[in-house]
């Protein structure tokens, strides 16, 4: 899906000076750090606390994203209407004894971030549309219609990325919950269907990227997030480079940043940890990751039948994955093994109550 944007103004603003000159701003806050807009670019800063967070989540991001783009062809080919997830690409990382940069850059965060903290520049996750973001607001928020142009005239609520709930619905106390924010705004399944969103098409991608994070990467996904985003797309299908020397010099635009296409991103791998291709490693590692996290992914009990589409399409992709990895059988029998203690142990749980099993320390 594509919409109109005001990348392109922004985009030009770089050519008068560098992002890197202007003052940064907050654009989302987490556990393992901060990102920053870099004005004027498609890049942003992520600033962490804990400097082997913020490198594991550099490196693994990295990692994922190095997997998906060797395994794109082939799994585009295995499943042409589906659009393959995306991880952004880390690019510069830059720890707190960095002097050059640190003298700098420095100055450009906002005063409460003004300190030296690891950091990397990574390509920035784009928010979803305006009209997508307005339909949320309209849809979630507190139906007073001051409130609401507010909500839509909120800068913060410009940085806009959807987390994608399609392993729960909403509870009926949820269900009488009013938002008033748009960052990192969970979308229940209950949630999707109201809006006629294309769930079927969400969890078989989601399932395309846990088979690359599984079998490609190797990397169990522990903690991390499937968001809806956007991604600043060329102004047509396949540009050519101008090539004509025979010609004057002359303005040329090959590329202009007008559009936006929404995908599913998967980021924050802070928590996340390398496996190896083995039995053990399935049920000690990715079992836990899949059921430990929020509820990114279809579960039985909230729509069996999404979950029976969601394994199909995940034990396709890992077995094309596999396939081109030239796996032994044994390991080309983990994915089945993944799905089915996942079934196995949610049935166990399936009566544990949380109240019940609350432990206060002493």
């Amino acid at each position: 899906m594509s919409t109109t944007s005001n990348l392109a103004s922004r985009m030009r603003q770089a050519t008068r000076g560098s992002g890197l000159e202007q003052g940064l701003r907050v654009i989302g806050l987490g556990s393992c750090g901060t990102v920053f807009e870099i004005p004027g670019t498609e890049l942003a800063f992520k600033k962490g606390t804990s400097e082997t967070g913020i490198w594991k989540d550099f490196t693994l991001t990295n990692k994922v994203h190095n997997a998906i783009t060797d395994v794109r062809t082939i799994l585009q080919e295995a499943f042409p209407t589906s659009t393959i997830p995306k991880t952004p690409l880390c690019h510069n990382y830059h720890p707190v004894h960095d002097e050059i940069f640190w003298s700098d850059k420095l100055q450009r965060f906002p005063a409460v971030h003004r300190t030296k903290q690891p950091l990397f520049t990574v390509d920035r996750i784009l928010p979803l549309p305006q009209k997508t973001r307005e339909g949320l607001i309209e849809m979630y928020f507190n139906e007073d219609e001051e409130f609401q142009q507010e909500a839509k005239d909120s800068q913060d609520n410009k940085d806009c990325l959807v987390r994608i709930y399609l392993g729960e619905r909403e509870s009926e106390r949820q269900q009488f919950d009013v938002y008033d924010t748009l960052r990192n705004f969970p979308l229940r399944l209950n949630m999707m269907e109201d809006l006629e969103f294309e769930v079927s098409e969400l969890a078989n991608e989601m399932a395309i990227g846990l088979a690359i994070l599984h079998w490609q990467a190797q990397v169990d996904g522990m903690d991390v997030e499937f968001v809806l985003g956007s991604s600043a797309t060329w102004n047509r299908e396949r540009p050519r480079g101008y090539e004509d020397i025979s010609a004057p010099p002359h303005k040329v635009e090959t590329i202009i940043i007008k559009h936006r296409a929404v995908h599913f991103w998967i980021l924050d791998f802070d928590k996340a940890n390398t496996i190896e291709l083995t039995k053990d490693d399935v049920h000690t590692k990715l079992v836990p990751s899949f059921l430990g996290n929020d509820p990114y992914y279809p579960r039985p009990q909230a729509d069996e039948e999404l979950w029976d589409e969601f394994c199909s399409v995940y034990l396709k992709a890992s077995d094309v994955i596999l396939r081109a990895k030239r796996a032994d059988q044994q390991v080309m029998s983990l994915p089945r093994r993944f799905l089915d203690e996942v079934l196995r142990v949610s049935r166990m749980n399936e009566n544990w109550n949380e109240d019940d099993n609350i432990v206060f320390a002493n």
